[in-house]
């Protein structure tokens, strides 16, 4: 896999192979963005690059050296990933031995630390110093999808890069390449919010349900009753799962919100995000004016962008879908 491989983050990448032409790649740096958006195969393309025997800003992916880092053979390119969801400070310290003895094979020594949120405190001191001061042939790579949990004197001594989310477009191109239909792959591309690798994995059975929920928490916002099943139910559940539900749920009413302001405004129908709920979008326009509408939409950017914060989910659940209800005077 080579930079060009890799979808999306094109600035990213640029920036990245500028860096390798001038051979100015910094020593310690942080990758952060959303989840599922390559920063782990980037991180491993540029370990490859600094490695590679033929091409200067990539990975020829033919030489010796871009085929052992493949393989996982090559001694100087290593990738750290939690233990029991943790990294230790066994691992940091063992990193840090290493660090300072010359490569083996290549010319850079690379060490990737992902999900770098979840190295406890204790790890975190034992490699401040290295990442401050890292030899000249060793490089640490960071990568996280939450660096607001990362310690922020960890962050003060790398050299931040952040990506982005897929684009929608460009992650139902890809799913429509692979055989998915155009219009599931379109519903699916809502879904993941820029996650390609989620996007990827997940069945269009796994899509019916929760489109049809996303409806019923709709029409129950609209009609004002109903509700409080759907926060009780968010209730009892675990963390994670409430926050991937949640999310995609946002996500479809979204979608729901942006075809009522298509057909307030008498737009074609072939450009609806969900025909197949198409009449009843048409019964909700004739509920919601113009002004509810756009509230929805303001209401959903908010809780998205709560939920990147690592708010309490359940807390955020209840609150938002009581401030949507107000906003629903029908």
């Amino acid at each position: 896999m080579a930079f060009d491989d890799i979808l999306g983050n094109s600035q990213t990448k640029k920036i990245l192979r500028r860096s390798l032409q001038r051979e100015r790649i910094p020593n310690s740096l942080l990758f952060f963005g959303p989840e599922g958006v390559g920063k782990r195969d980037v991180a491993l393309v540029l370990a490859k690059a600094m490695n590679c025997l033929q091409k200067k800003d990539d990975a020829c992916e033919e030489c010796v050296s871009c085929k052992a880092i493949n393989h996982g053979n090559f001694p100087d390119v290593m990738l750290i990933s939690p233990e029991k969801n943790v990294l230790k400070i066994e691992q940091m310290r063992s990193m840090k031995q290493t660090a300072y003895l010359k490569p083996m094979m290549g010319r850079k020594r690379v060490f990737i630390i992902d999900q770098a949120e979840k190295m406890n405190e204790e790890a975190a001191n034992s490699v401040l110093k290295i990442l401050e001061e890292p030899p000249a042939f060793t490089h640490i790579i960071l990568v996280t999808d939450n660096p607001f949990l990362v310690l922020a004197t960890i962050k003060s001594r790398c050299q931040e890069v952040g990506f982005s989310q897929i684009s929608k477009h460009e992650i139902e191109k890809v799913l429509v390449e692979r055989g998915q239909d155009e219009e599931k792959a379109q519903i699916i591309s809502l879904l993941v919010r820029g996650n390609l690798r989620q996007a990827l994995n997940l069945d269009w059975q796994e899509v019916r349900p929760i489109r049809e929920k996303a409806w019923q928490l709709f029409d129950s916002l609209m009609r004002r009753k109903g509700v409080s099943l759907f926060v009780r139910d968010y209730a009892y559940r675990q963390r994670e799962s409430v926050e991937v539900e949640f999310v995609q749920v946002l996500e479809i009413l979204t979608s729901f919100c942006r075809d009522l302001l298509l057909i307030k405004a008498g737009g074609q129908n072939s450009l609806l995000m969900n025909p197949d709920f198409e009449n009843s979008l048409r019964d909700a326009a004739l509920r919601l004016d113009l002004g509810q509408i756009l509230d929805f939409l303001v209401m959903i950017d908010t809780a998205l962008y709560a939920l990147e914060r690592n708010v309490n989910v359940n807390l955020l659940v209840s609150s938002t879908l009581a401030n949507m209800m107000d906003i629903s005077n029908v």
